[in-house]
């Protein structure tokens, strides 16, 4: 079944060939805009602020060649590299204009180095990251699949460089689906991992790829998982259900299955957690912060007062487990904190709605 966007019904093939090379890009793309864009009028002086101190801290991870390393081995890490990027999207910054211009310029580059040399592996033959340990072998194509097809048409002299690449990664993710419309359960967080491939596809499908995939698969396959637990499934804490059921809710919506009964009493459960629950924010790893972003995209446009209560809650619970230098810490799983930082900001920028992400 081929992929089909809600709402879009755009796909083409893209196949140009060409290389790409660093020196001397800078000068043939637009200059850095010093004027922000507008941020959300529900936004904060103390949340602009908090945002202001964690990119402080992820710019200072950039390396000159514009990938970002993890905190263990220092080794450049593509999931890493790609989330900020999509972070420095969300604030309203693109590799032509913005605050952060010239380091999403950087970025890009680096994004796109790093993709070329992972996908030099075969499938199953690639070095494993502490990302792609806790959500799957093909986290960190999902992020850089997600980060590039927002960028594209943004990038100057790096867009055909950038539709090569888009086409080899849609490719390599529509083949590594499941028959049951997920990407595996080889990770530590396979739900989380099915969502993010969904996203990728969907936002590269936006962008005018055509994508071989399964959407109504990869639902009913989420759809199911939240039934099982609505129905009474027990025996995992709070840690194993959190992001399982805050991720899927992000598919669901967009998939327009948000009056299905599981759907309505899992957004149920996330709010009463953001009500009363402190222990995933205190207490959370990268899956927990990422999943924060993923309910975020999914109920900030609802209309519903308590529903729309979730961004209010939960923007000082971020802002108060933030650490003096900026960033923001994981206590399992996923720890490293340029991880745990770019998708903090990603929540707290939401409502900004500069991803067409966003778009539900």
């Amino acid at each position: 079944m081929r992929w089909r966007h809600w709402g879009l019904l755009l796909g083409f093939a893209v196949a140009l060939s060409g290389d790409f090379h660093l020196a001397g890009a800078d000068s043939e793309l637009g200059k850095p805009s010093a004027a922000d864009l507008p941020v959300a009028p529900s936004e904060t002086a103390e949340a602009r602020k908090s945002i202001r101190r964690g990119f402080d801290f992820i710019l200072a991870q950039i390396k000159s060649d514009g990938t970002i390393g993890d905190q263990i081995s220092g080794q450049p890490d593509l999931g890493l590299t790609s989330i900020v990027g999509l972070a420095m999207l969300s604030e309203g910054s693109t590799p032509r204009n913005g605050r952060y211009s010239s380091s999403c310029r950087k970025l890009t580059f680096g994004v796109l180095k790093l993709v070329r040399e992972r996908l030099q592996y075969a499938p199953g033959a690639e070095p494993i990251t502490q990302i792609q340990r806790k959500i799957g072998r093909n986290a960190d194509l999902f992020f850089a699949t997600l980060f590039l097809a927002e960028v594209y048409g943004e990038a100057g002299l790096a867009d055909e460089p950038i539709r090569v690449e888009l086409k080899r990664l849609v490719d390599r993710i529509s083949k590594a689906q499941q028959s049951d419309g997920t990407w595996g359960e080889e990770s530590w967080a396979p739900i989380l991992g099915t969502v993010l491939g969904w996203e990728s596809l969907r936002s590269a499908h936006s962008a005018g790829f055509t994508v071989n995939a399964s959407a109504t698969a990869a639902g009913a396959w989420l759809l199911k998982k939240l039934s099982e637990k609505s129905s009474g499934a027990k025996g995992e804490s709070w840690m194993h259900n959190f992001y399982k059921e805050a991720a899927s809710v992000r598919v669901l919506r967009s998939l327009q299955l948000d009056r299905e009964p599981a759907f309505q009493e899992t957004v149920a459960r996330l709010l009463k957690v953001a009500h009363g629950d402190n222990r995933p924010f205190q207490q959370a790893g990268g899956e927990e912060f990422l999943a924060f972003y993923l309910v975020s995209e999914c109920l900030m446009k609802d209309e519903e007062p308590d529903r729309a209560s979730w961004q209010p809650l939960i923007t000082p619970k971020i802002i108060g487990i933030q650490n003096r230098d900026g960033s923001w810490t994981g206590h399992h799983c996923i720890t490293d904190r340029t991880f745990c930082t770019a998708a903090a900001l990603l929540t707290l920028m939401a409502p900004r709605l500069h991803l067409p992400i966003s778009d539900l």
